[in-house]
């Protein structure tokens, strides 16, 4: 019994720490934008792309479109707190087999390619 409250108590707040994570901090407006390691970007309304799942450098889109967006770095993981779906590439020009994210879901790809562009659907 001792172990299923600590196991719940840890889930808690893990989940309030990514919480706060994912809605503190400043946006960019139009992204996108970067950030370093430990500082809070991702808003309702954006598509926040990982270095690594959940760690490293952080490139944000507020409100993307349906154009191609290449990366600055190739992405392990995102976060879509867009109302869009998005379709992810392996490559720099929105070329090649799409992993698809629903609207205000996460993801992370470590067994696939990282994704270098990105489209909202």
């Amino acid at each position: 019994m001792g172990l299923r409250i600590k196991s719940v108590l840890t889930i808690g707040v893990s989940a309030s720490a990514l919480s706060m994570t994912l809605l503190a901090g400043p946006a960019s407006a139009d992204g996108p934008g970067t950030r370093q390691p430990g500082e809070p970007v991702c808003v309702n309304g954006s598509a926040c792309f990982y270095e690594t799942p959940w760690e490293g450098r952080t490139s944000w889109h507020t409100n993307p479109g349906s154009g191609c967006v290449t990366l600055p770095f190739p992405a392990y993981g995102v976060f879509n707190l867009t109302d869009k779906r998005l379709d992810m590439y392996p490559n720099a020009d929105c070329t090649g087999t799409a992993l698809s994210e629903p609207a205000n879901d996460f993801h992370t790809w470590k067994s696939w390619a990282p994704r270098l562009s990105f489209r909202a659907v």
